[in-house]
């Protein structure tokens, strides 16, 4: 379960690394053509417009390939454990109530 998590933690870094890297050639780009303000903004706000949607692409296929994987492990969902502790009280609770109705 640790090398899924370095796994997930090190493709969010490099999304957000990437992110903030393309912010960065955005800003110099401008000031290196010396682009007007108003095409300026348009060009940085798009490029981080897209910069976010490759982000959340990435995020996207990393959970789904997260889920897999776990899956493919044999792993249960913390859904399903809660189900089943939940099961296994009133499994307990049945118990005590029979054993007390036998004495």
């Amino acid at each position: 379960m640790a090398g899924l998590k370095t796994v997930l933690y090190a493709g969010v870094g490099l999304a957000l690394k990437g992110k903030k890297k393309i912010e960065e050639a955005a800003k110099k780009f401008v000031e290196n053509n010396k682009i007007e303000a108003d095409e300026g903004k348009k060009f940085f706000d798009e490029t981080v417009k897209q910069a976010e949607t490759a982000k959340n692409e990435l995020s996207k296929k990393i959970n789904k390939t997260v889920k897999t994987t776990v899956n493919k492990m044999g792993f249960i969902t913390h859904e399903e454990a809660e189900n089943l502790k939940s099961e296994i009280e009133k499994l307990k609770t049945q118990l005590d109530k029979s054993e007390k109705g036998e004495k």
